[in-house]
C-alpha cells in the first residue's frame, strides 16, 4: 500500500523541519509549509490524504485553516499538533469541527504520530 500524501502546516522552522524529514526519510510524500495561506494552496495543489496543522500561527490560524479545507474538500484528515494548552478546550472544540486527531507539543513520539498518519490516511 502507498504511504499517505502529507501536507504540514507549522509556523515553526525547526519542526516543520523535523516533520519533512522523518516523513521524508520514510517514504512519505511530505509538502511543507509555515503560513496558513500557503498550506491551503498546498492542499489545493497536492490532494494530500492527511494535513498535520498547528493551531496558533500567524495570520489565519489553524481553526481557521480547518473550517476553510472541510469546505473546500473534507476528504483530507487534519491533525493537529500544537503547544496550545486550555485544558483541553480547544481539542474537543477542534475534534468537533472534524479534526481527526491533535497531539501536544512538545510532540514525546514521532512514532505515534506516524502511527496516527497512517491511520487517519485508511478512515
Amino acid at each position: 500500500m502507498a504511504k499517505p500524501r502529507i501536507v504540514a502546516i507549522d509556523d515553526e522552522a525547526e519542526f516543520i523541519d523535523m516533520i519533512q524529514n522523518y516523513f521524508g526519510l520514510r517514504g512519505y510524500d511530505i509538502a511543507v509549509a509555515i503560513r496558513g495561506t500557503k498550506g491551503i494552496e498546498l492542499v489545493k495543489e497536492k490532494k494530500p490524504d492527511v494535513v498535520l496543522m498547528d493551531l496558533k500561527m500567524p495570520g489565519i490560524d489553524g481553526d481557521e485553516v480547518l473550517s476553510l479545507l472541510k469546505s473546500m474538500d473534507p476528504s483530507p484528515k487534519v491533525i493537529f499538533v500544537t503547544a496550545y494548552d486550555d485544558g483541553g478546550k480547544t481539542k474537543a472544540r477542534l475534534l468537533k469541527m472534524g479534526a481527526y486527531a491533535y497531539f501536544d507539543k512538545p510532540i514525546s513520539s514521532l512514532r505515534d504520530l506516524e502511527e496516527a498518519v497512517n491511520k487517519a490516511a485508511q478512515a
